[in-house]
């Protein structure tokens, strides 16, 4: 089996994004990759990778059923799609990310400028 670590570093910004779709996460999913069944797999991480004129969808997904052992790598399924940007947005309802140079905790942020 293949191995890849998600990357988190090597990178000048990494943070957090949220995303909400118009018809769920199961009707997203199935209606990229055409090979993910809900019923077999539990998704994991999704990663959303801009290119020139379109997106790269990566879905990391978990066999159901299966019980992770305690302390051990997650094993998961990579599934890859290729979308248009205007593709993507149509299957939105809400996107928004975060981003930080990492020498501070967002979470230990507060707005004084209100």
């Amino acid at each position: 089996m293949k191995e890849q670590p998600f990357e988190s570093t090597e990178h000048d910004l990494v943070g957090y994004a949220a995303l909400d779709l118009k018809s769920g996460q199961d009707a997203f999913l199935s209606a990229i990759f055409p090979n993910y069944n809900p019923q077999r797999f539990v998704p994991v991480a999704i990663k959303v990778a801009f290119g020139k004129d379109h997106l790269t969808i990566a879905l990391y997904a978990h066999a159901a059923g299966e019980k992770p052992q305690t302390g051990e790598a997650l094993p998961v399924k990579k599934f890859k799609g290729i979308l248009d940007m205007d593709v993507f947005a149509s299957y939105v309802k809400h996107f928004s990310v975060s981003f930080s140079n990492d020498q501070f905790d967002m979470n230990q942020m507060r707005v004084t400028n209100r």
